[in-house]
């Protein structure tokens, strides 16, 4: 293991702001630098039954970037051929702010300023076919962890309203968010949020921000008992607290990193399904097939016929997780 992979024992180097310590002094120079930085909007022409799409997408501050899961995002679409997305578990801690419309994760309506927990089971998030506009951000579990300052345990399978979350800080920022009509004022909105929850939010257990980063390092494919001698601690410890600070198990994690892999694989070589299954570390075809019912709600063929240009999954006609799991008994 070279020096730069280092597991952490009991001394540990903590990393500066972007994960684990005190936030990293920017130059006045950098600083000037970062502001000046504007969204990038994509436009996806989606055909004559799906209308398009418009996503808006800036790369975050600096020092926000590692408590992402992907660049700052927002969302419009005016109206489209089908009413729903189909929403695999992946580890990433989704936080939206509706601007128009309103969604429902299956059948039940969301608030229209939620932040959700991670879960082990697909979601079916309906829209209904109308306009719908959102700022939609995804943050990695630890980067919850300290934006929240509370054990993401306490969320698994929920979706709460920011309000019930953060107080009037929370309600005030979505008023300042829907009350400012620039996407680029919106990101600063919400950056000089997160940065501030950030400064005083708590750090993850080194062992645990080791374990996550392995995960993501190995596409989900070290065990974790190899995980927890290389920490060194107990796989039971390690266990404990990852459930506790990332919201669910390491195995689990593991699955999702795992099977998001192949999701993303198979927009580009959508024929080679044998070939990614073994490179994502599944045993054969079945064990893939398996991962697809239980985690997409359908088959790989189905999923792929299913994928939207420019991302995204439609959900139309996929049974709801309750009802499928109420006909499977």
């Amino acid at each position: 293991m070279s020096s730069r992979e280092r597991a952490p024992g009991a001394a540990v180097r903590q990393e500066r702001f972007a994960g684990t310590g005190e936030p990293a002094r920017i130059s006045s120079v950098r600083s000037a630098i970062i502001r000046m930085v504007r969204a990038r909007v994509v436009r996806t022409d989606l055909g004559d039954d799906r209308r398009s799409s418009v996503r808006v997408i800036r790369a975050a501050d600096p020092r926000l970037r590692p408590l992402l899961f992907r660049p700052l995002y927002g969302f419009e679409q005016r109206q489209a051929g089908f009413t729903s997305w189909l929403e695999p578990p992946r580890p990433a801690v989704t936080m939206i702010v509706d601007l128009e419309g309103a969604i429902s994760v299956d059948g039940e309506p969301l608030p229209d300023a939620w932040l959700g927990g991670l879960d082990d089971r697909y979601a079916v998030v309906g829209f209904g076919g109308a306009p719908y506009a959102s700022l939609d951000i995804e943050l990695t579990p630890l980067g919850a962890h300290r934006i929240l300052g509370m054990p993401l345990s306490e969320l698994q399978g929920r979706c709460v309203a920011l309000e019930e979350l953060f107080g009037d800080e929370g309600r005030r920022l979505t008023e300042r968010l829907r009350a400012t009509a620039c996407w680029d004022a919106r990101f600063d909105v919400l950056e000089r949020f997160l940065l501030a929850r950030a400064a005083i939010g708590p750090a993850p257990t080194p062992a645990v921000q080791w374990a996550m980063r392995r995960l993501r390092q190995t596409g989900g494919q070290e065990r974790i008992q190899t995980l927890a001698t290389e920490v060194g601690c107990s796989r039971r410890y390690l266990t404990a607290r990852f459930t506790a600070e990332v919201g669910l198990a390491p195995k689990t994690i593991a699955r999702q990193i795992r099977f998001a892999c192949v999701c993303a694989r198979v927009r580009e070589r959508p024929a080679a399904w044998a070939r990614i299954a073994v490179e994502a570390g599944y045993c054969d075809q079945a064990h893939l097939n398996r991962d697809f019912r239980e985690l997409a709600g359908t088959t790989p063929t189905d999923f792929l016929a299913r994928l939207l240009p420019g991302g995204g999954v439609v959900g139309d006609g996929l049974p709801f997780v309750q009802d499928a799991a109420g006909a499977a008994a």
